[in-house]
């Protein structure tokens, strides 16, 4: 079980200082989705919601939406942060979404938390429960950016996020396949014939993919993430990440490594003010792809 999913992770700072997608992006899902003759907009379901960030925002596209977590906790939270929604939320494993009958889902979202769900099992779910014109999408970031006025600090955060001597090793399992842009869902639809695959990244910072099967798009702009940040914001949001709660559960008499981290990018910016916007491009992958023919 992934760190977010244990009653003992703080949700409601999860909900606080997540950031939020484009909305945009709702309707760059529309347009793949209605690409297939006959697709309808009746019922969305957004696997992995958390607190139900992106099944809100769905909520404009489609006549029902509903959001599933293995966490209570983060269900409880989205509840919260929504009481004037029709949204349904409901406790499930994105493997084995036993409530839904078969062919009965217009449109699948999971909003950076693939990562954390098993690969084959959930992509035949989704083949199960989705209908025949049924659209199957997949995106998130992995929390790493290019800071534009400070290109110096980019290493820094991908070296506190990844390297061993850092937070590398205290990720749950499954982190590896959003740093490397859900390239193995990717090869998974390949795999099992799914259709009208399309992946795209961006900025071009992820590892290059040797496999000409599933090769990405390059992006020329954001079309997932809407995040300003400062450099408070900023670490608000790193407070957030899995991996620095179990590193402190190791060494709890240690500084906040967050603080740390923000701190020294700080100077190596030569930045006084906590409050500076910044510039920043966060990396980013969507993934999309229609059922295999039954």
């Amino acid at each position: 079980m992934a760190t977010y999913s244990t009653p003992a992770y703080n949700s409601a700072n999860y909900q606080a200082d997540r950031p939020s997608y484009r909305d945009s992006l709702v309707d760059k899902i529309l347009d793949f989705h209605k690409k297939t003759l006959g697709a309808a907009t009746d019922l969305a379901v957004d696997v992995a919601t958390g607190t139900g960030i992106f099944a809100r925002q769905l909520q404009r596209g489609f006549t029902k939406v509903i959001g599933t977590d293995i966490s209570e906790n983060m269900l409880e939270s989205a509840r919260k942060a929504d009481t004037e929604s029709e949204i349904e939320y409901v406790q499930s494993p994105a493997e084995s979404l036993d409530f839904l009958k078969d062919h009965s889902v217009d449109v699948i979202t999971v909003a950076t938390g693939a990562h954390w769900i098993e690969v084959e099992k959930f992509v035949a779910e989704a083949k199960r429960v989705l209908k025949p014109t049924g659209s199957l999408v997949i995106f998130g970031y992995p929390g790493f950016a290019h800071f534009v006025d400070y290109p110096q600090c980019d290493k820094m955060l991908k070296d506190y996020g990844l390297g061993d001597d850092k937070l590398g090793s205290y990720w749950d399992a499954g982190r590896e396949l959003l740093v490397a842009g859900y390239r193995r869902y990717h090869q998974a639809f390949v795999d099992n014939n799914w259709s009208d695959i399309f992946r795209r990244i961006y900025p071009d910072t992820f590892e290059k993919e040797e496999s000409k099967q599933i090769q990405p798009i390059i992006g020329d702009g954001p079309v997932v993430m809407d995040f300003q940040v400062t450099w408070r914001t900023l670490l608000a949001f790193l407070k957030t990440w899995s991996t620095l709660a179990i590193y402190h559960k190791k060494f709890p008499e240690r500084e906040n490594a967050a603080d740390v981290i923000v701190r020294e990018m700080m100077a190596a910016a030569g930045a006084t003010d906590i409050d500076e916007k910044l510039n920043v491009e966060w990396e980013e992958v969507l993934l999309m792809a229609h059922p295999p023919s039954q």
